[in-house]
Parts: structure tokens; sequence; C-alpha cells
């Protein structure tokens, strides 16, 4: 494992339909990094309760380092409660407050984060200021900042969005998310080139990534500019698919030999695989099946 990315964010307990499941975006990319080769380091803060033991003993078992995840004495681990919307996708009840509303700052971050190849963080560790203060401090050390904006209503703020936009170097993003940006900067009648290129100008951003659902994915930068299906597949669960996605292209993105078009097509698999599992961090032994041919 020669690239290590940094996981900054919420660490949490998703449940589904009564049953828990680890979760968490961060969590997710983190664990479908190592799944990929890519050597992870999560940064985050769990309960000191039973929750909080179980995840982090999963970390473990996952052979990940658990010394970037703090444990808090006064606030529960996280969990967020999913439920099917309207549209399909999945609409999380993020429980408020949670331990990964209060990372602390360690210095130690400090050296992992500089040495690190890439620092990827959401919009949700910005909800309450003790996480956002942490997450201010450690994109004064990273170099590859990589924001899943990972939108939870009622959970954002137009402000904080654009002071960490302006600190983005890849974006990733889903179209309902692209629309409300949009919306914001009256582009939202646009297509959907003139919408991310209107994004990519204003904040200086070199690379965004959407994610469509069953409409695939489309990847712009200065060079490139893809479009391609998402995958056939029967779909189980898209919780994490998008948390795959990431981890897939990313994976791809710090092997230099790499181009754009293996990125994004490792990530179109990762994402594809994931949403026809029924767990946001399933077993990959079924992965090498699936696209055996």
């Amino acid at each position: 494992m020669s690239s290590q990315v940094v996981c900054f964010g919420e660490i949490l307990f998703d449940i589904i339909d009564g049953s828990s499941k680890p979760g968490g975006a961060p969590f997710n990319v983190a664990y479908h990094l190592k799944q990929a080769g890519t050597a992870s380091f999560l940064i985050s803060c769990v309960g000191n309760d039973p929750y909080g033991k179980e995840l982090l003993d999963i970390v473990k078992t996952w052979g990940l380092d658990t010394t970037g995840i703090a444990i808090s004495d006064s606030h529960k681990t996280g969990e967020a409660i999913v439920k099917k919307g309207e549209n399909g996708l999945p609409e999380y009840d993020l429980v408020y407050p949670a331990a990964w509303d209060y990372i602390p700052w360690k210095a130690g971050y400090m050296s992992v984060i500089a040495n690190s190849n890439a620092f990827v963080f959401g919009s949700l560790s910005s909800r309450n200021t003790r996480s956002y203060d942490t997450l201010k401090e450690c994109l004064e050390y990273s170099s590859l900042n990589v924001f899943d904006i990972n939108i939870r209503p009622p959970y954002f703020d137009q402000l904080i969005l654009e002071e960490l936009l302006q600190k983005t170097h890849i974006l990733k993003l889903n179209d309902t998310e692209l629309a409300l940006l949009s919306q914001w900067y009256d582009n939202k009648e646009e297509e959907e080139k003139i919408q991310v290129e209107a994004i990519r100008q204003r904040f200086n951003i070199d690379e965004v990534i959407v994610t469509k659902g069953e409409e695939g994915a489309s990847y712009y930068s200065d060079e490139d500019e893809l479009h391609r299906p998402a995958m056939e597949i029967q779909v189980a669960n898209t919780v994490g698919s998008g948390d795959a996605f990431l981890a897939g292209f990313l994976s791809k993105r710090l092997d230099n030999s790499s181009t754009i078009e293996a990125c994004f097509l490792e990530g179109i698999k990762k994402g594809g695989y994931v949403a026809s599992q029924y767990e946001a961090c399933p077993s990959y032994e079924g992965y090498l099946e699936m696209f055996r041919n």
C-alpha cells in the first residue's frame, strides 16, 4: 500500500429496518479504500459505550489504525435512522448530538495529514463547531482535498459549504446536490456541464464528479469530460454506494499510471457492487465474480 488517504468525519451505526450496520461516509470510504489496496487513516470520535467499542473492534478487524478515533465520555456513538424516500433513495435521520460532533484536534494529526496523499471530508462534520474547528485545522496541512459534500438537511449552511468549497481540489456530489448549489448561483435551469463549470470556476476546483444513481456518473476537469452509464445490477440497497464509488476512483487516481477513464470505471464498479449488496461495507468475496466477464 504505497498511498494513504486520511478520512475525516462521522462514524456511526446505520439503523436500517431495525438492524444496525456500521456506517458514516468517511468510515465507508476508509473500508473500500482498504479493499482496493490503499491505506487509510480515520479521524473521528465514538462514545464510551457498546456501539463505540463495537465500531473500534470493526476498524481493528479491517486492519485500520484506530489512533485517530477519539473516545468521548460525554457523548454517545452516532446513529443514523435510514429510511427509503419518495424517490427511492435513502433518507437519514442523524441523531444529534453524537460523539463525532466533538472530534478533537491532536498535534499528531499534523504529520499524518501532511504525509498522506489525499484528505477526504464531508459537510456533516461542520454541523457542530467543535468538529468543524478540527476540520479547518486539518485542512491547513492537506495537499489534495477531496470534498464528498454529502448534504443532509437540515445539517448544512451555505456560507460554511462555500468556505469548504474554496479549499477543495476534487468535489464529489450527486445530481440533487448539484441542483441545490446551482440554485444558489442562478444556474438551476442550465444543463449539467454549465452548472458544473460555473461551480468549478467560482471556487477554483480542479475536478468534479457527479453521481446520478441509475443514470451513471459524469466527470469534469480542464483536460477531461466523461459520462458513463451505471452498471446493470439488481439493486439491493444504495446506502454507501457513493462512498464505494469515491474510494474506487481515488484508489486509481492516486496511482499516477492510471488514466482518468480507468479511475472512473473503478468507481462505477465499486459503487455498483455495493448497491447490489445489503450493507454499505459488504464482504468483497463476490466482487471478482461479478466482473469476471
